[in-house]
């Protein structure tokens, strides 16, 4: 009786694990708009343009925010090495979080102001730069991720690398980067600084499993009502980045670690965007592909999609290819990027999915000398609608 007892499990285990599978059929590619207008592409003549997000207010009207930094070589500031942060680099220390805002979510999006800065106050988490936004709503509250730094006069790697000049210098500021939110009512609140933020880091590295760094929040709420963050840290003796799970009871208050995520060689990814989709009963993340070993997608830095049944043990969707680095605007021949990431994806309040956002160059931002005159070494945010489900 026992042995047909578990046949019988085994045979709804198999069904049920089947039946999870089948519903692993999300394909952004074939929902990807394949040529887009001029007026999809948001830039500045004045800022590198990056990391954008996007919600539809109260108003009707699609609300983006976004990191920026300026073009140009850095003055000396508060730091005789300030020349380290000159051009693309200077998002380290100068980025800041603007906002803009459109009728349409393909656009044209127009700058109206910058929302948030580093604090500058000294021993502040906060104190320089506010980079890598993402904003979701839950329930009635909006909440606005986001990382900041400080400086560690001090800093060392855990397992005794020995790193020194500039690069050690670049550390100092890197190496004390954490998770950040605020929250707000209404768009309208959050835009006029009316707005909680919350004063201590939802998510830093405890040095236990995780160090360094933590960055790239994505929030989302699961199945089970509790809200999950995955973000990018470090391990020592790990030469590159890990991706991590951690969950809290509130968007708003302090994450714990649930795992490891992403830590097949194959699935190696940063800047992910994370979502429930509650029809397929599944999590997915857009990830920036960070491998040449073409599993998920033929080209490094493609855009590729990942999926999981639990949050923590993640595999390659059924469709893993979301776009390879190149863009085609109508009128224009197609062209190749140098960089194509941060991806974000808008949905309506239904779940159901309608554009995927992400920060492009066409060339490699950093190789240009500044102020930047040509608009190839230029960065922006682009936006592709997605059609169908």
């Amino acid at each position: 009786m026992r042995k047909i007892a578990y046949v019988f499990a085994l045979l709804f285990l198999n069904a049920l694990t089947a039946a999870v599978k089948a519903q692993d059929d999300l394909d952004l590619q074939s929902m990807l708009q394949k040529e887009i207008n001029p007026s999809q592409l948001f830039l500045s003549d004045s800022f590198y343009t990056w990391c954008s997000s996007v919600v539809k207010g109260e108003d009707g009207r699609y609300h983006m925010f976004y990191s920026r930094w300026p073009h140009g070589s850095r003055t000396l500031d508060d730091d005789s090495l300030n020349y380290i942060f000159n051009g693309f680099s200077g998002w380290l220390k100068y980025s800041e979080i603007a906002y803009a805002v459109a009728d349409r979510v393909d656009g044209p999006y127009h700058y109206v102001k910058t929302i948030l800065k580093g604090s500058g106050a000294p021993g502040a988490w906060n104190r320089y730069t506010m980079h890598n936004p993402q904003i979701r709503k839950f329930g009635n509250y909006y909440y606005l991720y986001y990382i900041s730094n400080a400086f560690d006069s001090s800093f060392h790697f855990t397992d005794n690398r020995k790193v020194s000049g500039d690069w050690l210098h670049w550390l100092k500021y890197n190496c004390t980067q954490k998770i950040g939110a605020l929250k707000a009512a209404s768009i309208n609140d959050l835009v006029k600084g009316n707005y909680t933020m919350i004063p201590e880091p939802l998510m830093q590295p405890d040095n236990v499993h995780t160090f360094e760094v933590a960055t790239n929040p994505s929030v989302t709420q699961g199945p089970d009502g509790k809200y999950y963050m995955i973000f990018k840290s470090r391990k020592p003796n790990v030469g590159n980045m890990t991706m991590w799970m951690a969950v809290s009871d509130a968007p708003d208050r302090p994450f714990k670690l649930l795992g490891q995520v992403f830590t097949d060689a194959s699935l190696a990814c940063e800047d992910p965007y994370l979502w429930y989709d509650k029809k397929r009963k599944r999590f997915y993340a857009v990830v920036k592909y960070f491998s040449n070993n073409k599993v998920l997608a033929p080209q490094f830095g493609a855009l590729a999609l990942v999926t999981s049944a639990d949050g923590l043990h993640w595999q390659a969707a059924r469709h893993p290819v979301v776009s390879l680095r190149n863009l085609k605007i109508k009128g224009k021949p197609a062209t190749a990027l140098a960089h194509l990431e941060r991806p974000f994806v808008l949905q309506d309040k239904n779940g159901k999915l309608q554009a995927l956002f992400a920060a492009a160059s066409v060339k490699e931002p950093s190789k240009e000398s500044t102020p930047i005159v040509d608009f190839e070494y230029n960065s922006f945010n682009v936006c592709f609608k997605l059609s169908g489900q």
